[in-house]
């Protein structure tokens, strides 16, 4: 379209160039005749064809052909400029139609993903009224969504919509039905998950038709439902099976270290209380839970009669336990848990000074969620009983971990796990008083043994 306009454009220039050196000739004939008259003077014998009557017929004839020529090109050019400047203005207004639909699509779309199901659709349903300038909107399927505007009647606008759902099953395709027998139309698109008819969205209006162009931005807007429909549907799946494979990694785990899942699960409340102090977002904590629970999933490949010893440990049994970490890991990627979850999980022994494992990491350099559930690992740890040495107290545990605070963890998660734990925030107890000396030898909460 923009090139046979520029085409026209530089006809309609040629024209008048063509037509400016007619005009041109015929004042410079003209002059020259005037001036001829005016002084009463012979025309040169170069210009004899001047005074020669035929000519003068024929070249007035030729030049009015001219003329007319140059007028009927002006006046096609001008038609054809006129259809090209209607084209346009109906592809503009066919590119504005465009724009309209996908941006109410991307709209829906927004809703869709950001609202539970239920909410996600009757939100969508209370912004086509408005868009789409209908009266009442609608998905029918097993039950009835309807929506709409204050002072329609519920029941005719019920007995329309099932109407036009029926015929849109019956027709498999979207459906606009002109006016019924009270007036009203309606336009409807069927609603297919996973291929199969699920339900059908309607648009009621009780007076004036539905255009073509909101059917077709009804089914944009159809097919964003379905997208979120079956989006959601394969989240729902993925979750179960991600948590199906949760379970049964901390069960194994429980079957070789009694009391993992109590220990774990303390883990993963109290970071959460910590890590939503911090202002972690939803997904974060999400991970920060998962993480917490299958922060020692590695120990599956430490032997048992190392993990049960009821002493301290050798230094070639520490180096064992220490892959503990990085196996962790590696069995986190395998059941496709996500990259914050696997490095939590590597990095959960690191120190902020250096001195943890395994990759010896400092300060920032080590993961946020695992600097969380390093000082949540250790509280636990050290306020639960072990083989080798009995539980500290909770005063002493905080204690510790206020020592430790700046060298081995974050003071910023200490101040908060400490916070928490005073208003008693994600189930944590209030200080106990101290357990004996004699009973409660101290805790070497660094031990690499993941507890």
């Amino acid at each position: 379209m923009g090139n046979e306009v520029q085409r026209l454009l530089k006809r309609e220039g040629q024209l008048n160039a063509l037509s400016y050196v007619v005009i041109l000739a015929l004042l410079g004939v003209a002059a020259v005749l005037t001036f001829l008259v005016t002084t009463n003077t012979s025309a040169p014998g170069d210009w004899w064809l001047l005074q020669n009557d035929i000519f003068r017929v024929l070249s007035t004839g030729l030049l009015l052909m001219v003329i007319l020529y140059l007028m009927d090109q002006h006046k096609r050019l001008r038609i054809a400029l006129l259809g090209s400047h209607s084209q346009l203005e109906a592809a503009q207004e066919e590119i504005h139609g465009a724009y309209d639909r996908l941006s109410f699509s991307r709209h829906a779309a927004e809703i869709m993903t950001s609202l539970a199901e239920k909410d996600g659709l009757r939100r969508v349903l209370i912004d086509s009224l408005a868009h789409f300038e209908a009266d009442a909107a609608a998905v029918v399927g097993d039950d009835i969504t309807l929506i709409t505007f204050d002072g329609i009647d519920k029941a005719a606008a019920n007995e329309a919509v099932l109407a036009v759902a029926l015929e849109t099953v019956r027709a498999g395709a979207p459906l606009s039905v002109g006016t019924r027998e009270d007036g009203s139309t309606a336009i409807a698109v069927p609603l297919r998950i996973k291929g199969q008819l699920k339900s059908v969205v309607c648009l009621w209006r009780q007076h004036g038709a539905f255009p073509q162009d909101q059917l077709d931005g009804l089914g944009l807007v159809a097919r964003i439902i379905e997208l979120g429909m079956e989006n959601r549907m394969l989240l729902e799946r993925t979750e179960a099976q991600l948590q199906g494979t949760l379970r049964a990694m901390v069960d194994l785990v429980e079957h070789r270290r009694p009391n993992y899942i109590p220990h774990s699960t303390l883990v993963s409340r109290y970071a959460q209380a910590v890590g939503h102090a911090m202002g972690m977002r939803e997904d974060e904590l999400a991970d920060l839970r998962l993480a917490a629970m299958l922060q020692d999933v590695g120990m599956l490949e430490v032997p048992e009669a190392i993990l049960s010893a009821p002493r301290h440990l050798t230094a070639g049994e520490q180096m064992e336990v220490r892959k503990h970490a990085r196996n962790g890991a590696d069995l986190a990627r395998i059941a496709n848990f996500s990259p914050t979850v696997q490095h939590a999980i590597l990095s959960h022994h690191e120190r902020l000074d250096g001195s943890g494992y395994p990759g010896g990491l400092k300060g920032e350099d080590i993961p946020a969620a695992a600097r969380v559930l390093a000082v949540c690992d250790a509280y636990v740890a050290m306020t639960s009983n072990r083989p080798h040495r009995a539980r500290m107290s909770s005063l002493e545990a905080l204690a510790e971990l206020r020592a430790k605070s700046g060298s081995d963890f974050d003071p910023r998660i200490v101040r908060e796990f400490m916070r928490a734990h005073s208003a008693g925030v994600g189930g944590l107890e209030p200080a106990s008083r101290p357990v004996p000396r004699a009973q409660a030898p101290r805790m070497i909460y660094a031990m690499p043994r993941g507890a």
